[in-house]
């Protein structure tokens, strides 16, 4: 494993996109952005290894500041790490967090690389030397990340792999994306998603706090359970400022960080949407993203966090959530403490289930069976006349689409046609999603 570690706005997450040949960690030009790790693979001189971007170290003693989670977290992983890319800021003197972090170093005896970053080919040796007085290291190299500049690095990297092969290489399941259930953990910033994460996981993974925001890159993990195979993502908050942001050097950002979110929304089997009530109720901006994810046509789970703070008035709460999304009554509705563990266990359970529904295949006759006894329970008439609905197929899955096809289908009521989406919805037993019917008339 080769890890990048370094004070805050360094450029290790430029240079982390650079090595990884893409932008999986996001950059800004303000100290202490990344806090949460990030992971990726690739090859030197054919060998596969783990490359891992990390958050800013300080030198604090403030236990309760992010700041010292970030650093405990960073000082972790370098003690499984085989090559430590130490990042120095080349246009800047040593300072105390450089001093630091020497030592944290120091005492690990690992394999060390002095990085002098913002640096440009030309200048001059001596402004690059005065990092061998950190102690840490022989080897120093120069780049220049935001011109792309790395062929030393890449050198030393290709000279290293073959010292440290056996200890470098990395073994990829590539059967691991098989069966993989995929769930997205999505909403505002802090109601509890990043808390959620570390319970499925059972381990401190995303880091936690109470100040908004600190999830800054989507986090992706693995985990086997019941023997089933989740890859489990925690987001960004997404609030009003990200589409709205009233500052507007701060859009460039903010677009980006949007544009992750629902790329990553693409690629998912089941979103988690989690909220933390405002006045017993759901805020209406958590309404509007809810309909925006309806219309991905993504099974979604609503997961109603922190209602250990409503425990006395609980059963009021369910029945103003129920109401406010009488509009979606396919999709679930699950009540949890991510905290204290309050009803998690069955959150898995009714993510098998959904995973389950979605992916049944059903064959063209028991299709066309529902839709008979659909008709027959509730005909379809228009001025005393019966519309011939004939025959149903399902012509796409995930989602599920049904092509009804029939005659003087222009007289069919709105009403009717979502009384046909429902009882399907019942008799098929799919929920999480929504299942749509295209009405075809055969002239």
């Amino acid at each position: 494993m080769i890890t990048l570690i370094g004070r805050g706005n360094v450029g290790k997450s430029t240079l982390f996109n650079i090595l990884m040949n893409k932008k999986l960690s996001l950059v800004n030009n303000y100290a202490g952005f990344t806090s949460d790790y990030i992971c990726g693979y690739i090859k030197i001189n054919n060998i596969t290894t783990m490359i891992v971007d990390t958050g800013g170290i300080y030198n604090t003693n403030n236990i309760n500041s992010l700041e010292y989670k970030i650093t405990q977290q960073s000082i972790s992983l370098l003690r499984c790490t085989t090559i430590i890319l130490f990042i120095v800021d080349g246009t800047t003197e040593i300072t105390n967090d450089d001093i630091y972090i020497a030592k944290i170093i120091k005492s690990l005896k690992k394999e060390v690389i002095i990085v002098v970053n913002k640096i440009d080919i030309i200048n001059s040796d001596t402004i690059v030397n005065k990092f061998y007085s950190l102690g840490v290291s022989s080897i120093l190299c120069k780049v220049s990340a935001i011109n792309n500049s790395i062929q030393q690095l890449m050198s030393l990297l290709v000279l290293m792999s073959n010292k440290y092969k056996s200890k470098l290489t990395t073994h990829i399941n590539t059967n691991s994306n098989i069966n993989k259930i995929k769930i997205f953990i999505f909403g505002q910033s802090n109601v509890g998603k990043s808390t959620l994460v570390n319970k499925f996981l059972n381990r401190y993974r995303v880091l936690v706090s109470s100040k908004s925001g600190t999830t800054r890159n989507n986090i992706t993990s693995n985990i086997i359970y019941n023997n089933f195979n989740y890859e489990i993502t925690d987001s960004v908050g997404v609030n009003k400022s990200n589409f709205f942001p009233r500052n507007k050097k701060k859009y460039v950002n903010i677009t980006n960080i949007t544009k992750i979110v629902f790329n990553c929304i693409k690629y998912t089997n089941i979103i988690l949407y989690v909220i933390c009530l405002t006045d017993k109720k759901i805020s209406h901006y958590d309404l509007s993203l809810i309909r925006l994810i309806v219309k991905k046509n993504i099974p979604v789970v609503i997961v109603i966090n922190k209602c250990d703070l409503y425990y006395k008035n609980l059963n009021e709460i369910k029945f103003n959530v129920i109401n406010q999304l009488n509009f979606i009554k396919f999709i679930k509705i699950v009540f949890i403490s991510a905290l204290y563990d309050q009803q998690f266990g069955n959150l898995f359970n009714i993510i098998n289930k959904i995973n389950k529904s979605n992916n049944l295949k059903f064959k063209t006759k028991y299709i066309n069976n529902i839709l008979h006894d659909a008709i027959k329970k509730y005909p379809p008439i228009y001025k005393n006349k019966l519309i011939k609905l004939k025959y149903a197929y399902i012509s796409n899955y995930n989602p599920i689409i049904i092509n009804i096809h029939g005659i003087r289908i222009s007289y069919l009521k709105k009403s009717y046609k979502r009384y046909l989406i429902n009882y399907f919805q019942h008799t098929l037993n799919i929920f999480g999603s929504s299942i749509y019917i295209k009405i075809i008339d055969n002239k």
